[in-house]
């Protein structure tokens, strides 16, 4: 098959969470089941320096006349090819994507955010409709690539069979949806009958994932339990009426891990390797996180992380009243993330308070991330919703036991050990609550105590196999059922 993948991230070359690693990760994954994969994605300002040190791109390959509202706006295709089977599409428009981020200035939107992705997403349709990149299956994700459906199907109807691609939309997060004031929709250069309850319109506003639930030809989300979750009023942000029409429709795959990335047994940034075999550089991996962060940690109470974006959506604000439940069982923990103003600051406080048991880094960066998946021993995902989640399959990898509220990819990828059975690959925890995070921790930290059955817990949370091949092929057989 010939597959167009469209993403607003893709890592290595623009990423601020768990999108880019799939979009990057995926496309690799489906090229080596032999399919030919062109990837879509803004030449934002961050893809600069990284194509430049992979010497990619070689100029212009193509430009563009895309039609938004009264006015044309020019694009161009930058290519690079990553390998036979993959190659990526970069549309530049520094207008709208030469900026310090790539969906914000600090916490807030850029105020253009619909024009910069109805401009990207109209580009891929005009994509699909080249001879040249013409598609069997056209696979976009969330609602920055919402709009590449709605176009196609328009496309398909008015232009003909060359824009007859079957389209793919996953939802990675349906709290994210890309809403925008109704005065935005002549952006979109369609018909008025596109902007009515059926279509684009949502409470007067114009909302585009739902416009990628509607006109797509199948639709998933990246795990089984959140797939029946957004169908609820409490897990769908108002978009469940949608979604219960396309139901039939409606896939949860859950997502892979990259383990030629994030694997400890040949990490390049640990600062000693090691493998289910061979626990021994875990504990190097631990000093060494510890004296980064200038902490002090009891042999006998476990090091506890968190890498995550600094949002209520992720738990923070039971994380934050926790800490001091945590310290009190012994607990030294370390935090890695950016976000919300106020979860920084309240960080920073804990850290300044309690200097030697709370680590604080206000950012983001990969091999930091690294270090700590590497040197800590509880790995800490108190999310309110998660419709996936990836750190905590890196982390079983890494021999990192999750804590986990029991909800979506979480509570379908964590197993409550048993000591007795010596079964399961972590903790986790119904309620939503400090307490019963505090609870879970309890029970992890009560087990570190007895290193034997931490070590076969461990051992257990390192065999778990979620790569990317299983995801892809259960991708490979919806397209094919498409076809």
């Amino acid at each position: 098959m010939k597959i167009l993948v469209a993403g607003s991230e893709m890592t290595p070359f623009a990423k601020t969470g768990g999108l880019g690693d799939v979009v990057g990760a995926l496309s690799a994954a489906l090229s080596e089941l032999d399919h030919e994969v062109i990837c879509c994605v803004p030449f934002y300002r961050c893809v600069k320096p990284v194509a430049t040190g992979m010497s990619l791109p070689q100029g212009p390959r193509l430009t563009l006349k895309i039609p938004m509202g009264a006015e044309t706006i020019t694009g161009e295709i930058l290519e690079a090819r990553l390998s036979e089977k993959l190659r990526v599409l970069f549309v530049r428009c520094d207008e709208f994507y030469d900026r310090p981020e790539l969906y914000q200035a600090g916490e807030l939107a850029y105020e253009d955010n619909a024009a910069r992705f109805l401009f990207f997403s109209k580009v891929v349709a005009e994509l699909i409709g080249l001879k040249e990149f013409r598609p069997d299956i056209v696979h976009c994700h969330d609602w920055q690539t919402a709009f590449v459906p709605v176009q196609t199907a328009y496309r398909r109807q008015t232009l003909g069979p060359e824009f007859g691609a079957k389209t793919v939309f996953t939802i990675h997060n349906i709290a994210y949806q890309g809403m925008f004031p109704g005065v935005e929709f002549p952006l979109t250069n369609l018909p008025g009958e596109f902007f009515t309850p059926s279509g684009l319109e949502f409470y007067g506003q114009m909302n585009l994932m739902k416009g990628g639930i509607v006109f797509s030809d199948a639709v998933t989300t990246v795990s089984k339990k959140y797939a029946q979750e957004i169908l609820t009023p409490a897990g769908g942000f108002g978009l469940d009426p949608v979604l219960q029409t396309r139901q039939t429709d409606l896939t949860g795959i859950v997502n892979g891990a990259d383990y030629r990335t994030w694997n400890p047994a040949t990490d390049p940034v640990l600062k000693q390797k090691y493998g289910p075999t061979d626990l021994s550089g875990k504990k190097a991996c631990r000093a060494d996180l510890l004296k980064r962060f200038g902490l002090e940690a009891r042999d006998n109470a476990p090091v506890a992380a968190v890498v995550t974006r600094l949002t209520e959506l992720k738990g923070v604000d039971i994380l934050v009243k926790a800490v001091g439940g945590l310290l009190k069982l012994g607990v030294t923990l370390v935090m890695l993330g950016k976000g919300a103003e106020k979860y920084e600051l309240a960080f920073l406080e804990l850290a300044r308070k309690y200097p030697k048991r709370v680590g604080v880094r206000i950012g983001q960066s990969e091999d930091w991330a690294h270090l700590v998946q590497g040197g800590a021993d509880v790995f800490l995902m108190p999310s309110k919703f998660e419709p996936c989640g990836l750190t905590q399959m890196y982390a079983l990898k890494y021999g990192t036991i999750p804590v986990v509220h029991a909800t979506g990819g979480l509570d379908d990828t964590i197993r409550q050990f048993a000591p007795d059975s010596g079964e399961g690959n972590g903790f986790k925890f119904a309620e939503y609550s400090a307490r019963a995070l505090i609870g879970a921790v309890r029970q992890a930290a009560a087990l570190y105590k007895r290193p034997k059955t931490w070590e076969k817990l461990m051992r257990n949370a390192m065999a778990c196999d979620f790569s990317w091949q299983t995801s892809a092929k259960e991708y490979e057989k919806l397209y094919a059922s498409l076809l």
